[in-house]
């Protein structure tokens, strides 16, 4: 749903243009057949490759019964094409005509350079150097070409006609979208970070991993943090680091001394707000932390984090009401003044309109999924099928 990756992006189109380019062979060649309907050796093994591929980009290793798994479902996705090709053969509605032809063509050409300006984009940013050609290269490589695009919106045109005639209309009732976020999204999130903040941060907060789910107990705060003196700081750090010895109370002593050295840059902010000046407004004029705008929401912390210094976790969640302001608190990152800005609702995560859509658009795709499934369970024993799974290269 959220906008993938280049790289990610290219493998998934590039197993949708492969596995779905039924290319016709001779009765002899074929890999897989559908009573008249063929699938030669290397259309399925390029299928075969890119869902490969795929697994490969994500860095998942299969072994070699999840290998087999894997070409069995390839073959079984060919036969699907086959009894839905051969539905149509049936019908009459196999063919389009040269209008229909022509704006096949146009419609994928304009995919196709689509798809090449976001990878050249994603490549670029890594290797700015790259040229058109060796964009063009990589691409063609990878059997993403306007043919292929043209091959995969024949196929998606095919399948809306099988709806079409077998199906009927296919629309989301009230609430379908809403449950298919909950069931696809929001509950695999649930489970895996609900009561395990430490993993949730380091996953979502630190790596940048997207979750659809927040879980309980977090708030947003906003800091003013000004660095100290280079030699306070060093030692702070040392003693943080246990290069140096020292007890509680003398560590404590030593905190204290760092505030009444950033006393009066502290107390000439507290005037500020006490004047009426915004935290944010003090935050542009202080802080050195420009990770978060001050006008930003501010950073998630809860009573469970593990990614702030004690001190300050202690001081954030001893704010009792949105609008708090802390006494200033000493840390090796510097003097802070933190700001409780709000709580972040628990639960799941709002969607933006645009998300909205591109969630609707996905819940009508599997549900119109679904129902070729269904059809071709419902057909496939209408047909003889053939399938030859010892000719494919199962493993590389």
């Amino acid at each position: 749903m959220m906008k993938r990756t280049w790289l990610s992006l290219l493998c998934c189109l590039l197993m949708l243009c492969c596995a779905g380019c039924g290319a016709m062979a001779e009765r002899t060649d074929a890999a897989v057949r559908v009573g008249d309907v063929v699938y030669d050796l290397q259309t399925v093994q390029s299928a075969l490759a890119s869902s490969r591929l795929l697994y490969e980009t994500a860095g998942v290793s299969l072994n070699d019964e999840q290998e087999q798994q894997l070409a069995d479902s390839v073959l079984e996705h060919f036969i699907g094409l086959g009894v839905l090709e051969s539905l149509l053969r049936e019908a009459g509605q196999a063919e389009f005509d040269d209008q229909t032809q022509s704006l096949l063509d146009q419609q994928a050409q304009q995919t196709y350079e689509a798809a090449w300006q976001q990878v050249a984009a994603g490549i670029r940013g890594d290797s700015p150097d790259v040229t058109d050609g060796q964009i063009d290269a990589f691409l063609a490589d990878m059997g993403c070409t306007p043919e292929a695009y043209r091959q995969q919106l024949e196929l998606e045109l095919k399948n809306q006609r099988v709806l079409d005639r077998y199906c009927g209309e296919i629309a989301l009732g009230d609430g379908e979208a809403l449950a298919y976020y909950e069931q696809n999204y929001v509950s695999v999130c649930r489970e895996r970070y609900e009561g395990n903040i430490p993993l949730f941060e380091q996953e979502v907060l630190v790596s940048g991993g997207v979750s659809y789910y927040v879980p309980e107990g977090y708030r947003r705060i906003k800091h003013i943090v000004m660095a100290l003196p280079e030699d306070i700081a060093e030692r702070l750090s040392a003693l943080k680091s246990g290069s140096s010895a020292i007890s509680q109370d003398a560590w404590q002593a030593m905190l204290d001394a760092a505030g009444k050295t950033m006393k009066p840059k502290t107390d000439a902010i507290y005037q500020a707000l006490a004047d009426g000046e915004s935290f944010e407004s003090q935050m542009r004029l202080y802080s050195y932390d420009t990770s978060v705008a001050p006008e930003d929401a501010g950073y998630l912390i809860h009573a469970d984090s593990v990614l702030w210094d004690d001190g300050f976790l202690k001081a954030a969640m001893a704010l009792e009401h949105p609008g708090d302001v802390s006494e200033p608190v000493v840390t090796t990152a510097g003097i802070h003044i933190i700001l409780y800005a709000g709580d972040e609702p628990a639960g799941p995560f709002s969607l933006t309109q645009e998300q909205q859509e591109l969630l609707e658009q996905e819940a009508l795709a599997g549900k119109q999924t679904r129902a070729l499934e269904e059809l071709v369970s419902r057909y496939r024993g209408d047909y003889e099928i053939e399938t030859h799974p010892e000719w494919l290269t199962i493993s590389e």
